[in-house]
């Protein structure tokens, strides 16, 4: 059977996806307020949180590459079963998928809607006409992506990613060259086990367990693309999953730093969103705003798609009666 040899920009491309599959609301949201709290002791805060929102993940996807996409066949079949059920449960439609709309919402469009609690009675229950037409919208491009897995690579490796990383670069480097506050001194857990607490912080993310289905799902499309050799599958999702980790410890960094020398910015917030949506507006005012918008509504989006991906995927080969179309809508 022919194989086919990935370009350099065809690895970059997977990388990036995988960069963009893994990179969530969540991951924009916790590290600022991790950091905030943690506060002279980040740097052990942010080292346990690297070790598993960045070290797990990146082994989980080796384990994935080395097992050629087969790693649920190191289980008895009924365990692997299970389990493998439980986890596309949990970060696809029961938790993690709806979460990405409405953190999309939440900091990417309600800044930019003059009314957005404004409600409608549904089916004797009030919903917000904004967010309900918002999620519709949103879905339905995630829909569209997802319909046609074999074009991921294409548009969210090649386009979405490119675009989301110029972003966070920006971001980044404002962190660095504009001053921030004194760092403020520790409270809570971080006073006394800031390592424990960020590693608490970073397994939240959910990432290691979405490490094992997006390994897979990226072996998949490996073979979509034509890579049918096990080896080279391997070296293209180990060679993808340095660059994802890479990128991920990159921004993780940067927003912890951004949270412990956040000062005024910080007073009142309840999370992460609130600390990020007070310094870029602040510095950069509307375009900061818009920037913003523009990061968190391209990392829900592209992690969206990756887990309605993923899920179809799945259930499509468990239930082969359902089509993987259907799965997806």
């Amino acid at each position: 059977m022919q194989t086919t040899k990935m370009s350099v920009t065809d690895t970059l491309g997977l990388g990036f996806m995988t960069f963009a599959f893994f990179l969530g609301a969540g991951n924009l949201i916790f590290p600022p307020f991790a950091g905030m709290l943690a506060g002279e002791n980040m740097s052990f805060a942010m080292f346990g949180f690297l070790i598993t929102a960045v070290g797990m993940p990146l082994i989980g996807l080796i384990a994935v590459a080395k097992a050629n996409g087969k790693v649920m066949a190191l289980l008895p079949a009924f365990a692997a079963t299970a389990l493998a059920i439980a986890i596309y449960i949990i970060i696809g439609p029961a938790f993690a998928a709806p979460r990405t709309a409405l953190v999309a919402f939440e900091i990417g469009a309600r800044p930019f809607i003059s009314n957005p609690d404004a409600l409608m009675i549904l089916g004797g229950k009030e919903f917000s006409i904004a967010q309900l037409i918002y999620t519709l919208v949103f879905f339905s491009i995630v829909m569209f992506l997802s319909l046609f897995p074999g074009k991921l690579l294409d548009s969210v490796g090649k386009i979405l990613t490119p675009v989301l990383i110029l972003l966070l670069v920006g971001l980044a480097s404002s962190v660095i060259i504009l001053p921030g506050a004194e760092v403020s001194l520790p409270v809570g857990e971080y006073i006394n086990s800031p390592l424990t607490k960020g590693i608490i912080e970073g397994y939240n993310t959910m990432d290691t367990l979405a490490s094992l289905m997006f390994g897979m799902l990226i072996i998949d499309l490996l073979r979509k693309k034509g890579v049918n050799d096990a080896a080279d599958q391997t070296k293209y999702l180990v060679r993808a999953a340095f660059i994802a980790a890479g990128g991920l410890a990159f921004v993780y960094v940067s927003l912890f730093y951004l949270g412990a020398s956040a000062g005024d910015f910080a007073i009142g917030a309840d999370n992460g969103g609130q600390i990020l949506t007070n310094y870029v507006t602040h510095h950069f005012g509307n375009i900061g705003t818009l920037m913003l918008s523009t990061v968190v509504t391209l990392a829900c989006l592209t992690t969206a798609v990756g887990l309605v991906t993923a899920c179809s995927e799945f259930f499509n080969e468990l239930m082969p009666r359902l089509s993987y179309k259907l799965l997806v809508v």
